[in-house]
């Protein structure tokens, strides 16, 4: 998870639910391979996972034979994370910074590659936090490193958000993502500056809650350039950009 601030959400609840609501196998198959492919091209070794959440992302590129620092400032997450690498087998590398704040913690060049996944810049609802943690990955990595971050296409939640709330039509695909199929989310408030999303574990009924910023068409991808990225690759669920996809992903070079 990305920073967050009191009153975002419901940390317990989420913790316990959130491995569900990904399915790490489904993620891993709905992926087929790109994060490993991408950094591969990039001959990246040191990678820092700037969102560990409950560990999928780390732990799959440590046993993968990455040199991986991974950070959360969300304690609950942290020890779930700790568990699952237990579980595993791997020990976790961990640092707690604020993203705001990684250029007085981390050197710069630090990194050959920067890990922003699970929509988690939507966490930050100001533009200057949004642009000012970008430049802060972009400080930490090596020139020709890359930073890899996805977004929700939320434009789609924009264009629709009549026919989701009035209408109850929403739905994505769970195959990118967020593929698990006990736990189910949902936007139940969509407005052009926030969304709050609706998590529901359908065995035991308990419900979490996300709120979070809603990017429109091509803003992040402005701030991506605007924080010093020159050269930005844009994919759709991991491949060919497609404007009616549920994920996009951006590789972004130093």
């Amino acid at each position: 998870m990305a920073p967050i601030y009191p009153g975002n959400y419901n940390s317990k609840i989420l913790v316990e639910m959130w491995s569900d609501f990904i399915d790490w196998g489904k993620r891993r198959k709905g992926e087929n391979g790109f994060l490993i492919r991408q950094l591969k091209r990039f001959n990246c070794k040191r990678v820092f996972d700037a969102c560990l959440g409950d560990g999928a992302d780390s732990l799959y590129l440590i046993k993968e034979g990455l040199e991986v620092t991974s950070n959360d400032i969300d304690k609950l997450f942290i020890e779930k994370a700790k568990s699952h690498a237990k579980d595993a087998g791997v020990n976790l590398n961990i640092t707690e910074f604020d993203w705001l704040e990684l250029d007085k913690h981390l050197e710069k060049e630090s990194f050959d590659a920067v890990l922003c996944l699970g929509n988690s810049l939507t966490y930050l609802f100001e533009r200057k936090e949004q642009l000012k943690a970008l430049k802060n990955f972009y400080h930490i990595l090596r020139k020709g490193g890359i930073l890899i971050i996805d977004e929700r296409n939320y434009q789609q939640l924009l264009d629709k958000r009549k026919e989701i709330l009035e209408e109850g039509k929403f739905s994505y695909s769970r195959k990118y993502v967020y593929c698990g199929d006990k736990v189910h989310g949902e936007p139940v408030e969509i407005s052009d500056d926030k969304v709050k999303m609706q998590y529901t574990d359908e065995r035991t009924g308990k419900k979490g809650y996300l709120i979070l910023y809603p990017f429109k068409k091509n803003e992040l991808l402005q701030l991506i350039k605007e924080s010093g990225f020159k050269k930005v690759e844009k994919f759709s669920d991991y491949k060919t950009a497609d404007p009616l996809a549920d994920f996009h992903q951006y590789v972004c070079v130093k």
